[in-house]
Order: C-alpha cells, then sequence, then structure tokens
C-alpha cells in the first residue's frame, strides 16, 4: 500500500507526456479526476470545460504545487453557448467570482451571456446548477451539490453551518495560507435549508 500512496504523491508510474494530445511538457495533473495522467496547459484547460470546479496541481522544483484552473486561463462562460464563444460576454464583478462546490471553495473567472435574448444573470448561474448568494451584484453562488451535501450532513449528522464553512476552508487549502474570500457561515445559515 505506501508504495503506492508515495507514487501517487509525485509523477508516480504516468507517462511524463501530456495524456491527451502527447506534449512532452505535461506538468499539470487534476487531483479530483480518476486518471493519474498528466496534461499540458492547453489540454488541462479543455479538459474541465465540462467540470470546471476541480483541483488541479502542477509538477515544479521536485512535487507538485497547487494552482487554480483560474490562473492557468479557464474562462466559465454562461449562457447557451453550445461549443461556441459567445459574441457578447459579460464579466462577472472584476472577473472575481467564487463558487462554493463540495470539494472546497473555487476562485473563478466567469461571464454571463449579454446578448439580446439572454437570460438574467441569477437564471444563466441556475441553468448551470449553481445558486447564486444574491440576487444583485452575483459574485458568489454556491452548486446544487453542495448545498444538497449539507442539506443531508446538517440532518443526518447535526453539522452546523460554522463546523460546514471550515470543512469547505480546509478542503481548499488545509494550511490557512491562501485566505478563503468568501463567509459560507452566514451563507449556509440562509440557504443551506432550503433545497
Amino acid at each position: 500500500y505506501l508504495d503506492e500512496l508515495i507514487q501517487l504523491e509525485g509523477r508516480g508510474r504516468a507517462n511524463h507526456s501530456c495524456y491527451a494530445c502527447g506534449n512532452l511538457n505535461a506538468p499539470y495533473h487534476c487531483e479530483d479526476c480518476f486518471l493519474v495522467d498528466l496534461f499540458c496547459h492547453l489540454c488541462i484547460i479543455k479538459l474541465p470545460q465540462t467540470v470546471p470546479l476541480h483541483q488541479v496541481k502542477q509538477w515544479q522544483d521536485g512535487y507538485f504545487h497547487s494552482t487554480t484552473l483560474k490562473h492557468l486561463g479557464l474562462h466559465i462562460q454562461l449562457g447557451d453557448h453550445t461549443n461556441q464563444p459567445c459574441c457578447n460576454p459579460k464579466p462577472a464583478q472584476e472577473d472575481d467570482f467564487v463558487v462554493i462546490n463540495v470539494h472546497g471553495i473555487h476562485e473563478v473567472v466567469l461571464d454571463f451571456c449579454d446578448c439580446t435574448n439572454a437570460p438574467s444573470h441569477y437564471r444563466q448561474l441556475l441553468c448551470c446548477c449553481l445558486f447564486p448568494a444574491t440576487s444583485t451584484d452575483l459574485n458568489t453562488a454556491a452548486t446544487f451539490a453542495v448545498l444538497k451535501h449539507f442539506y443531508l450532513l446538517s440532518f443526518e449528522s447535526k453539522v452546523s453551518a460554522y463546523e460546514f464553512n471550515h470543512c469547505l476552508v480546509h478542503q481548499s487549502d488545509n494550511t490557512g495560507i491562501q485566505p478563503i474570500k468568501v463567509r459560507l457561515i452566514s451563507y449556509f445559515s440562509e440557504h443551506g435549508t432550503c433545497y
């Protein structure tokens, strides 16, 4: 067991070229995917188009460092633009949008569709299974999955919003080095039991 666990902490048996395109410069690994393979910069951004809240690590200086898809340049486009870029994207508040998920708290670059036929911004979030923290000045949302998770934990385990908040903060950064931008206690107290 120990040999396998130690290999998973490093590059292990993974081929050192990109799993998707074969590029020899492949320093990125997705923590939440089932694959243990490595990806290049372009492929790691394409990979999470369907799952943009995965946690990514970059191989550097002999070990994996945490990084974010936001830092790597991923933009999440809302609206009904199947495989096509929006011709009139509107960035969320200063490209500083926070999504609360079961895996942790993620800062993302999120663009709303601002086309003439586009639904309101809060509807675009809801269509992507994101529950907005407010109906105006949208800068924080929680996934339906995390709301359901908190709902079940609060009834089955009597977990408080405070404890759930700390769990998500530690899931995001267990070292406490990177400050988390959102206070979740009031969010889950107000929204968690409404799911």
